[in-house]
């Protein structure tokens, strides 16, 4: 092998549209099927079918190729799929600049977001596209996406802009795939990017978005072939049954659920639908709440009925696509065992699929007694990669969070409290003013018939201040009235930019 020919792009034809032609080639009105790469190849202009190259201004682009032994219709893509797609790709990974890969457009933004995740520390570009109507028929979109697509995964050797993620092609925009969703079943301007700006533009010159690419890594490729397929999506709606949604939680082997929600992460805050999502998430499943509408983000705990959902452990998914918070699930899920660990994980950025990353400090659930007014409890736990990833100077926000508060045999429930870092011995008559220890004060006021109560604090110069991942921390609580408290969850989260 010569030294230029680890160049070159390789195209993984896995089925769909844009592979589709006649099945009797010499009749045009023969009824579509899948049909061989090669043939599909040869309808590109400035293709070499002999020495299969394509000529792209003064360069010859080396193409290599597989084809799925039996080409399917993306609908029917599965687990399975993904991980022969990442092999594929890793088994040719030296030997090529960039990867294309061919795929049906139903469920492509899913594949685009699976191979994100599962292709850790991505150097070259893998390009996912296809097309509305079939190569070679009049007014096809096929062409232009397949060779626009090969002339950015071959971007090192037209000495242009590499772009080394998995992204998605298609009309003329290069989006991230984790961050692509379809939106369209008839349009040449079939998917979208709504929450993250394009990566690049093709019109007459191909233009690269170089300040909102990846770096790429210089660490060896690795395949992440363990995918948990015990998961499952669900809207909730209007009027929804309890019993129904329940029932669905249920779900024997059931791990994790997207939960997409109203707005910025709103649902029922009825006793009933909360028990459901308690029960749920008691029973060990992960519940990610993202939005329903096609952009804006997941705020848990901006209003009031999406507390509920908070306090009782559901998490936030951000501003991820359906797409990539599904795939997301089933990567975490199938490799970490310790559902709390992986609520976590689901939390922290990891393919730029989301605004920022939440790491979280948990602290040990605890009580007040009516004798006493003050307690102290430890980190559960070091903060899930935080010794790795979290970067206090990139923090933007921190929350303090006491969830789960119940007065013992109280019917309505009324607590005023005030909480300290790193300070054990903080009690009732100890200062807030002027005191870096002081989290703050608040004071609640509930129906204790319908469930605990949450309180949140701001406390994001406090965190730059004592959280340091050096040391364990502590927290007091501390209560202003005397009335006895109990607390399930207790936690610190820490909102940090890429």
């Amino acid at each position: 092998m010569s030294s230029n020919e680890s160049f070159g792009v390789f195209i993984i034809y896995t089925g769909g549209t844009i592979g589709s032609l006649p099945k009797d080639e010499n009749d045009p009105l023969s009824p579509l099927a899948p049909a061989p790469l090669e043939r599909v190849m040869a309808l590109l202009p400035n293709y070499d079918k002999m020495d299969r190259k394509l000529v792209i201004g003064d360069k010859r682009i080396r193409l290599g190729s597989y084809s799925w032994p039996d080409p399917i219709d993306s609908s029917n893509i599965k687990l399975e799929d993904w991980v022969a797609l990442a092999k594929v790709i890793k088994s040719n990974y030296n030997d090529y600049e960039g990867f294309v890969v061919l795929h049906g457009t139903d469920t492509l933004a899913y594949t685009a977001s699976a191979l994100s995740f599962m292709l850790e520390n991505l150097n070259k570009p893998v390009i996912v596209t296809g097309s509305q109507r079939p190569i070679g028929q009049l007014r096809s979109d096929a062409v232009q996406n397949l060779v626009t697509s090969i002339e950015m995964a071959a971007a090192k050797s037209l000495g242009a802009t590499v772009v080394p993620e998995v992204c998605v092609f298609f009309r003329d925009e290069l989006y991230r795939g984790c961050r692509t969703t379809k939106l369209s079943a008839s349009s040449y301007n079939a998917f979208n990017s709504p929450n993250f700006p394009a990566l690049g533009v093709a019109g007459e010159h191909i233009v690269i978005n170089n300040f909102y690419k990846a770096q790429g890594s210089a660490q060896a490729l690795h395949v992440v072939e363990k995918l948990s397929p015990d998961i499952a999506s669900m809207d909730i709606f209007p009027g929804m049954s309890p019993t129904l949604l329940e029932n669905m939680l249920s779900s024997q082997g059931l791990r994790g659920i997207v939960l997409q929600t109203f707005g910025t992460g709103n649902a029922p805050s009825t006793k009933e639908f909360l028990n459901a999502i308690d029960n749920a998430v008691s029973s060990g499943k992960l519940i990610v709440d993202i939005t329903q509408c096609r952009s804006g983000e997941v705020e848990l705990g901006l209003y009031d009925v999406s507390a509920g959902l908070l306090s009782r452990g559901v998490i936030s998914g951000m501003d991820m696509t359906p797409e990539a918070a599904l795939t997301k699930l089933s990567v975490v899920l199938g490799s970490e065992d310790d559902i709390n660990v992986a609520a976590d994980k689901m939390q922290i950025n990891l393919r730029g699929e989301q605004r920022q990353s939440v790491f979280n400090l948990h602290f040990n659930s605890g009580s007040i007694t009516e004798d006493g007014g003050s307690a102290t409890v430890g980190a559960l736990r070091d903060m899930v990669n935080g010794r790795d990833l979290y970067n206090p100077q990139k923090l933007q926000r921190a929350v303090f969070r006491i969830m789960g508060l119940e007065i013992p045999g109280e019917k309505r429930g009324r607590i005023e409290l005030k909480a300290y870092i790193d300070m054990p011995d903080a009690n009732e008559k100890t200062s807030e003013e002027g005191n870096p220890h002081f989290l703050g004060r608040n004071m609640k006021r509930w129906n204790a018939s319908d469930g605990p109560e949450s309180i949140f604090l701001t406390v994001t110069e406090q965190a730059r201040a004592f959280v340091d991942n050096k040391h364990q921390n502590s927290i007091t609580v501390v209560t202003l009235d005397g009335t006895p408290v109990t607390w399930k969850k207790l936690n610190i989260a820490f909102f940090v930019d890429p």
